[in-house]
Formats: structure tokens, C-alpha cells, sequence
């Protein structure tokens, strides 16, 4: 047996999470539908608001809550959270004509509608809170004894740090 050189190939950059997350400016972001998970998503989000230079957002909020005036590029749309087809067409094209670098889906429990919904998206990078079914390419999983706040605040580290 001889031990020689072996076909040496050229090594190949691993891909790397990280470089998904250069060059996001346009952010969507579905808030969540209940006032609790609402109140603090907006709170948390506030970090990120403080970035207004670097973004610019799409804010799928529920119909009946109110629209603070953010110190940000932003914009307001009213989000269904069971959406019948034609509700789900009216949301996609809402979100299309935003074209979105990203989707943050901040809902802790999506309804199967709104699963139906994410899946149906054409953006490459989906990242937020739900199952493994839940259409998005990362996913925190929300446990009865974990923050919340927490989980929002990872999602926004990933941004931040590019």
C-alpha cells in the first residue's frame, strides 16, 4: 500500500448562515393578534426601530390596534390571522408589492391559515416564532416557560449584527 497524495480539491467555503442576513434593508414583520404578545413585541421592537437609517419596514398589525407613530420608513397593514382565500391573495400581494428582504413572523401560535399563508410567500428568508410546519426557514419555538422577549430579541441579534 502506498500513502501519496491524494486529489486535492479545491476547498469549498461552507455556506454561512450569516451571509443570508447582508444586505436586508426591507423588513416584513406580522405582529402578533393577542393584546399580551402584542404590547410586548411592539416594546421589543423598539431596538430595532432605533436602527431607522438601516431599514425600512412593512408592519402587519390586527385591525383594531393602534398605529404609533414610529421615528422609522414604515408601513402599515391590516393583518387577518385565519385568512380566507381572498384575504390570503389581498395579504400576498400586500407583502409582495412591499418586496420584503425578510419575513419576521412574531405570532407564537400561527393558526393553520396562517401557516397556509407563510408557506405561500416568495421571500427567501423567513425566520420567526412556531412549529415545524410552520413554513419559516428558522424557527424559535415558543415554550409556556420561556420569554417571549427573549426569543424576539434573538431574531433581532441576527439582524443587528450585519
Amino acid at each position: 500500500m502506498i500513502l501519496g497524495k491524494s486529489n486535492l480539491k479545491d476547498r469549498e467555503i461552507p455556506y454561512s448562515f450569516q451571509e443570508r442576513f447582508q444586505g436586508i434593508q426591507r423588513i416584513a414583520i406580522i405582529y402578533p393578534e393577542q393584546k399580551k404578545w402584542l404590547r410586548i413585541a411592539r416594546y421589543t421592537l423598539q431596538r430595532m426601530y432605533n436602527l431607522p437609517e438601516r431599514f425600512e419596514f412593512l408592519l402587519l398589525v390586527p385591525p383594531t390596534s393602534s398605529r404609533p407613530g414610529l421615528n422609522v420608513n414604515c408601513e402599515y397593514a391590516d393583518m387577518t390571522y385565519a385568512p380566507n382565500t381572498e384575504e390570503r391573495i389581498r395579504i400576498q400581494s400586500r407583502i409582495a408589492a412591499f418586496n420584503p428582504d425578510i419575513l419576521l413572523q412574531l405570532d407564537p401560535v400561527p393558526g393553520k391559515q396562517m401557516i397556509k399563508l407563510i408557506k405561500a410567500l416568495n421571500i427567501a428568508l423567513k425566520i420567526g416564532l412556531g412549529s415545524e410546519d410552520s413554513g419559516l426557514n428558522v424557527i424559535y419555538s415558543q415554550k409556556e416557560s420561556g420569554f417571549y422577549e427573549k426569543n424576539i430579541l434573538n431574531l433581532i441579534a441576527l439582524i443587528e449584527a450585519n
